[in-house]
């Protein structure tokens, strides 16, 4: 939003110099600062984010001051006292947030009030469970926070609570010789998923960017609760494709990276599976039967199967768009590819099959790129290519049966080409853009 406001003052600047150049008329150039300064006026303004922010800040550090004060003076209330003081911070909430609902307050109360109520939620649970000596780990407490605080999220579309939720969940897969309460996690996750979609899908919403990060944080979730559980390395591929094919969208409609993490973010976890599958080959999809459970092995085809069916989703999406290419088709490929590889690796095939697929595989999609940045004078995806093509060469390089002097000389001579071909290239951008000024 920040970007279009920028680009609508700069555009509004500009309209005196076209009108003086004779680019366009008086007449167009008021049609046009009428329409424009509407848009300007219908922006939120700067300062609606900043409150927004405070509010959050304020909420969570009244909820921390209470609890500092409670526990200052707790050994002094009888325990009638002590439970009613437990529900205070929950109460103080519930009241902040049943007058913010029927008030029709802003964003910013209704992030302050989701945060005090669920923080105060919090405090009450905590507080019952020392008073009673109930005992109980951390991932069980958060397990049942998160259950508490999820209607809040969907009741006052709060994105700070949220972004909490988030960081929550990964409370609740408790330590390494601790048994993750699967069902329970899987419908936290599940739970959240409908909010973070919804705001993903409308253009018009304004946590649309941040949802972007968020949902890579709920997907990070989703391998460490579930990918162990019979192969991490098919949810791993799976969940680089899909994120990868998602950043299609934006890309095409060039927004930059800030504004679309999915892009740089799946390019380099993909660049790192690629690499790590054309050295160990079917290896990477390897599934251990031992300590493999049927409860753990449904779930892990559950959160792999929500992984393919958004893969099917956007794939058809776009194709029914026409926004086919070859990248989004080496996508496909790729799904398949992993779904195959854990296949063979069940059935102890040979390994050299996959690790020669994924060598294919990988030279090709950085060929792909470097086609599609040459064609389109895109430096991002000529650097992604030549990066992906480099590194393939490398590895085989430096896997090879070949002296140290070799190696040293051939790593030398990749740089001395990579530096080369962004020389060239920068310049053939810069023909290009001077060729298109001349041309206009």
């Amino acid at each position: 939003m920040a970007e279009k406001v920028g680009m609508i003052r700069w555009f509004l600047e500009e309209l005196p110099k076209l009108r003086e150049a004779g680019v366009i008329d008086s007449g167009t150039e008021e049609k046009l600062q009428k329409h424009y300064r509407e848009r300007l006026a219908e922006a939120p303004s700067p300062q609606k984010y900043f409150l927004l922010a405070l509010s959050i800040v304020g909420s969570v550090l009244i909820a921390g001051g209470i609890i500092l004060l409670f526990n200052y003076n707790w050994d002094m209330f009888t325990k009638t006292t002590r439970i009613a003081i437990a529900f205070l911070p929950m109460a103080l909430g519930a009241a902040v947030s049943v007058f913010t609902l029927t008030t029709g307050r802003s964003q910013a109360w209704r992030e302050g009030s989701a945060v005090l109520t669920s923080a105060g939620t919090a405090v009450a649970i905590a507080l019952l469970s020392h008073i009673y000596h109930t005992g109980g780990t951390l991932s069980e407490f958060m397990t049942l926070v998160l259950l508490l605080a999820l209607p809040l999220v969907y009741i006052f579309n709060s994105i700070s609570l949220t972004t909490l939720y988030c960081v929550g969940l990964f409370m609740t897969l408790g330590t390494w010789n601790e048994q993750t309460n699967l069902p329970m996690v899987f419908g936290l996750l599940t739970g959240i998923l409908p909010f973070v979609g919804w705001h993903l899908v409308r253009e018009k919403s304004p946590y649309r960017i941040w949802m972007r990060y968020l949902a890579m944080g709920f997907a990070m979730f989703t391998l460490l609760a579930f990918g162990g559980k019979y192969s991490a390395g098919l949810m791993l591929y799976t969940a680089g494709a899909v994120f990868m094919l998602a950043s299609m969208g934006p890309r095409d409609k060039g927004e930059g990276m800030l504004r679309n993490p999915w892009l740089p973010a799946s390019f380099f976890f993909l660049l790192v599976l690629l690499s790590i599958g054309t050295c160990s080959g079917g290896r990477i999809f390897q599934v251990h039967p031992s300590g493999k459970t049927l409860e753990g092995i449904l779930y892990f085809w559950l959160a792999e199967g929500t992984f393919l069916i958004l893969f099917a989703l956007l794939f058809v999406r776009d194709y029914f768009r026409k926004r086919m290419d070859f990248q989004r088709l080496m996508m496909l490929i790729l799904i398949a590819a992993a779904l195959l590889g854990t296949l063979l690796e069940a059935y102890r095939a040979d390994n050299i099959y996959m690790r020669l697929a994924l060598i294919v595989y990988m030279g090709v999609l950085g060929v792909t790129l470097l086609m599609r940045g040459c064609r389109e004078t895109s430096m991002l995806a000529f650097n992604g290519g030549l990066l992906m093509c480099v590194l393939l060469i490398g590895l085989r390089f430096f896997d090879a049966d070949i002296g140290l002097l070799a190696r040293a000389i051939g790593f030398i001579v990749l740089g001395l080409g990579f530096i080369g071909a962004n020389i060239l290239f920068s310049r053939r951008l810069a023909r290009a853009k001077s060729m298109e000024v001349n041309h206009a």
